[in-house]
């Protein structure tokens, strides 16, 4: 339980960058089309995932699958019912802690006795999505790392030729674990990209 000459509060970054979005209704039809999905295209991506978790549940692993089911793994049964249980169990420990409350009244820290009764029953999954996190940024870092291998050779190549290399497209990756990815965008961008 925090001290209580400890204040909780709510502050605001001085270094925040604000990025304008303009209106929907200054937007084209072009525009909107090329930047978020439209109705036939959500269906075909559903339809897609579908098939792809009947297909995993058809070969019984992941591992045995030739798909790649990263971010469909609560829609497969064992994923839902760890859902569901994980949901319940949290819901209940919030439930449980008000009720304890509402018996004894003794003017205690409610809000955050309820907090900490949650953050304890979801505390598995917290450490769950964080590993997985982990493992996802590992395998981008080492995809772009691959790509950084090819993108010197190329500079190796014009750098014969007498050219030299675009500084936005290039890739930095340092050889210590925790390396940080340096990616320009500029290059990868292309204007028929959607935003999920």
């Amino acid at each position: 339980m925090p001290n209580s000459s400890t204040r909780r509060g709510v502050t605001i970054n001085p270094n925040v960058k604000v990025h304008e979005i303009f209106p929907l209704y200054e937007y084209t039809a072009s525009e909107i089309s090329t930047i978020w999905y439209n109705e036939d295209e959500m269906a075909e991506i559903s339809r897609s995932c579908a098939k792809i978790l009947r297909r995993l549940e058809s070969v019984g692993s992941a591992k045995e699958s030739k798909y790649c089911i990263r971010g469909l793994e609560t829609h497969t049964r064992l994923g839902s019912v760890v859902k569901r249980s994980n949901r319940a169990a949290a819901r209940a420990a919030v439930l449980a802690e008000q009720a304890r409350q509402w018996r004894n009244e003794k003017g205690e820290n409610g809000a955050q006795a309820i907090c900490d009764a949650y953050r304890r029953t979801t505390s598995s999954c917290q450490m769950w999505a964080q590993a997985v996190g982990r493992r996802d940024q590992q395998e981008v870092e080492a995809y772009l790392c691959n790509d950084n291998d090819d993108v010197e050779e190329e500079e190796e190549e014009e750098s014969v030729l007498g050219r030299k290399p675009s500084p936005s497209s290039t890739i930095a990756c340092s050889p210590s674990q925790e390396s940080r990815i340096v990616l320009r965008a500029a290059n990868t961008a292309s204007p028929s990209a959607k935003a999920a």
